[in-house]
C-alpha cells in the first residue's frame, strides 16, 4: 500500500479526483513490477530531455505532476487525510515515462548494492542481462554506469531520492470511456488521434481483463514475432491481429469495409471532422465485446472447417473481416439511434444467420480465388476493392440469395 496526503480533492456525480503528495522512494518501491506495460499507454521511448529528471531531483527542483487512476468505490477522500492505495489497482494516465526512468535508476542503485560488483563494465553487463530494456532506450549506457562509478552517484541518488516528494493527480472510478478520454487530453500534443485509434484504446482497456476469459481467443500486435505468422494464415482459429479485429468491429458499427494501417496503434487518416457518437462508446463493454470475439471465433471454425487451409489463410487477412463484418452490419441496419441492446440483439440475429449460411453454402473460396487472380488485368485498388465484394457476398448471403463471386467481381469491376 502507497501512502498519499490529501491537498485538495472533488467529488463528482460518478467519480472523483484529488491531489496528492507522496515520497518519491516509497512510490517507486510499490509500483507493481508490470507498471510500465498498460496497454493503453504509450511504450517507453527515447528522449535525451527526459534523461535529465535525475539532476532534476538531485537539485531539488519539482517535477511535473503525475496522474493516475485507481478504483475503490469506498474511498472517500478529504482534504488533510491520509489515504493508504493499492498499487496493484493503478495505472498512469500521464507520466509513465518520467515514472519509468525513476525506476530505472532505483533499480539500479538497488542491483548495485546487491550485486557487489566493483567493476563498471562487469556491473553494466550484469544490468543490460537483466534489464535490456535500460539499454535499448538508452536510459543507461556503459559511460553513464562509469561516471556513477567515478563520482559516487548511486549514493547520492538514492538520498536525493529519499527526500524528495511527488505530485499527483488521482481520479478515482473513472468509467473505460473516461480513462480513455483523460489520456487523449493529456497527450493532446505528441499526436493527432483518429476514432479508429480511440476504437483500438477502448478494446484494448476491455481487452485486459476479456483475455483472461477468452483463452481459446488471441489478439496479435504488429510488433509481435508472431505477426507475420499470423498475417500469412499461419495460425489457429481464434488466433487474430489486433488491428483487423478493430477494424472489422468499425466496419460493422458503420456498416461499410474500413481498412487497416500500416501501423499498430496508428492510422495515416487523422480523423479530423469525425465524430464519435454514443453508439461508438456504448458498444464497449465487456458483454458486447466477449459476445464479439466469440463469434468471430464460431465462424472462423465454421470457415474452417468448410474450406480447410485454404479457409484458415483466407479468414484472418483484414481485407476478409472489413468485408464480411460491414456486410453484416449493413444487413442488420445498425444506427446511431438504437439501443445498446437492440444493435447486440441485431449483431446476435445476424451472426446466427450467417453462421447457417456458410455452414450451408460458405464461400466457396475456389471460385473467389480464380477471379482473385484475373483482378491484375484490371486498374482497381485491390485492397478496397475486395473488401467491397465480401462485403457484398456476406450480404447477398443474409439475403437468401445464391451470391457468385464470378458476378461480383464483374458488377464492382464495372463501378469502378
Amino acid at each position: 500500500m502507497y501512502k498519499l496526503k490529501i491537498l485538495d480533492c472533488k467529488t463528482f456525480q460518478d467519480r472523483k479526483w484529488m491531489l496528492c503528495k507522496g515520497s518519491l522512494n516509497e512510490y517507486l518501491e510499490s509500483l507493481k513490477p508490470e507498471f510500465y506495460t498498460f496497454s493503453i499507454q504509450r511504450k517507453i521511448v527515447k528522449n535525451q530531455y527526459l534523461d535529465t529528471l535525475i539532476t532534476t531531483i538531485k537539485e531539488k527542483d519539482p517535477i511535473p505532476v503525475v496522474t493516475l487512476t485507481y478504483n475503490d468505490v469506498k474511498l472517500q477522500p478529504k482534504v488533510g487525510d491520509e489515504v493508504s492505495i493499492d498499487m496493484e489497482n493503478i495505472e498512469i494516465l500521464d507520466g509513465l515515462q518520467r515514472t519509468f526512468r525513476l525506476w530505472a535508476h532505483n533499480e539500479l542503485i538497488k542491483e548495485y548494492e546487491s550485486s557487489a560488483i566493483t567493476e563498471p563494465t562487469s556491473f553494466a553487463k550484469h544490468i543490460k542481462n537483466k534489464y535490456p530494456i535500460f539499454f535499448e532506450t538508452g536510459i543507461v549506457s556503459l559511460s553513464k554506469i562509469k561516471n556513477f562509478y567515478q563520482n559516487g552517484e548511486f549514493d547520492e541518488i538514492k538520498t536525493s531520492f529519499q527526500d524528495f516528494d511527488v505530485y499527483f493527480v488521482v481520479w478515482i472510478d473513472l468509467t473505460p470511456k473516461k480513462v480513455i478520454h483523460k489520456m487523449l487530453v493529456l497527450n493532446a500534443g505528441q499526436r493527432s488521434v483518429s476514432k479508429t485509434h480511440q476504437f483500438e484504446l477502448l478494446f484494448l482497456y476491455l481487452w485486459e481483463d476479456l483475455r483472461i476469459q477468452l483463452k481459446d481467443i488471441t489478439l496479435y500486435r504488429e510488433k509481435e514475432s508472431d505477426a507475420n505468422k499470423i498475417k500469412s494464415g499461419a495460425r489457429n482459429s481464434g488466433e487474430y491481429m489486433f488491428t483487423s479485429v478493430i477494424v472489422a468491429l468499425r466496419s460493422f458499427l458503420e456498416k461499410k469495409p474500413l481498412r487497416v494501417s500500416i501501423d499498430d496503434l496508428d492510422v495515416s487518416e487523422l480523423g479530423q471532422g469525425e465524430s464519435s457518437g454514443e453508439i461508438n462508446e456504448g458498444i464497449f463493454n465487456t458483454h458486447f465485446i466477449k459476445l464479439f470475439l466469440e463469434n468471430l471465433k464460431a465462424l472462423d471454425d465454421a470457415v474452417i472447417e468448410k474450406e480447410a487451409e485454404h479457409g484458415r489463410k483466407w479468414f484472418v487477412k483484414d481485407t476478409t473481416l472489413s468485408g464480411i463484418l460491414a456486410g453484416l452490419g449493413a444487413y442488420a441496419k445498425v444506427n446511431e439511434t438504437q439501443s445498446i441492446e437492440d444493435i447486440t440483439q441485431l449483431y446476435q440475429d445476424s451472426f446466427d444467420k450467417l453462421l447457417i449460411k456458410v455452414k450451408e453454402k460458405g464461400f466457396t473460396l475456389n471460385e473467389f480465388t480464380k477471379q482473385y487472380n484475373e483482378l491484375s488485368s484490371r486498374s482497381v485498388n485491390i485492397g478496397n476493392f475486395i473488401r467491397k465484394v465480401v462485403m457484398d457476398y456476406t450480404v447477398q448471403l443474409l439475403e437468401d440469395a445464391d451470391p457468385s463471386w464470378e458476378t461480383i467481381f464483374k458488377s464492382k469491376s464495372k463501378i469502378g
